[in-house]
């Protein structure tokens, strides 16, 4: 799969984190470290500052999180996070909390941002285009951004540490992804949840 944009923020469920259970961390916890992983995406990858130069800014539209292994007290764990798709108003991003000692997706979460004052479609191609080294070393770790790159190989399984620019437009620029199924299908249900709530029900 391509994930031309990734950042890795480690983290550890503490005594503060878990429900009333004390079992595993608590589900709202989950959507509070994303909130963290996504400021150090903006920061490493200049997509906030981009935003602004432009007279924008972002706010959540929505999220969705699947939870599928529970993360419990004092386990270390990563959020990887990377873009997966952008129209002309929201940039959507996935973060996924994973495990180093086994390499599973505790669970994952996609989520919108809307882009206010400004065309997310010409940010990221302003982004993408950036001839800057350290744009390119902060979007793709590396300053050829047509290049594969293999790194930590102990997430191979994962595969959330190959970057792979693929596909590229003929400049040799990473191309626009193609919308996934899932996120289509989420967008759907939404649409009909906001048509609900007008038709008043």
């Amino acid at each position: 799969m391509t994930r031309p944009f990734s950042s890795h923020v480690p983290g550890i469920c503490l005594t503060s984190d878990i429900d009333v259970l004390l079992y595993h961390m608590n589900n709202a916890r989950y959507l509070r470290e994303v909130d963290f992983a996504r400021i150090d995406f903006y920061q490493r990858t200049g997509l906030l500052m981009h935003i602004r130069a432009k007279g924008g800014g972002v706010v959540q539209g929505a999220a969705t999180i699947r939870y599928r292994r529970f993360i419990r007290p004092f386990t270390i764990f990563r959020i990887d996070s990377r873009i997966i798709y952008w129209d002309s108003t929201s940039i959507f991003m996935e973060h996924r909390f994973i495990t180093p000692k086994d390499n599973f997706v505790r669970a994952i979460a996609v989520c919108r941002q809307r882009v206010i004052d400004c065309n997310a479609e010409e940010i990221m191609t302003d982004l993408l285009s950036r001839p800057e080294p350290r744009m390119a070393n902060q979007l793709t770790g590396v300053t050829n951004p047509s290049a594969v790159i293999e790194m930590e190989p102990e997430d191979k399984d994962n595969k959330m540490h190959t970057v792979v620019l693929d596909p590229v437009r003929p400049d040799g620029l990473p191309a626009k992804p193609a919308l996934p199924l899932e996120v289509a299908k989420w967008l759907e249900s939404n649409e009909i949840s906001s048509a609900n709530l007008r038709n008043g029900c």
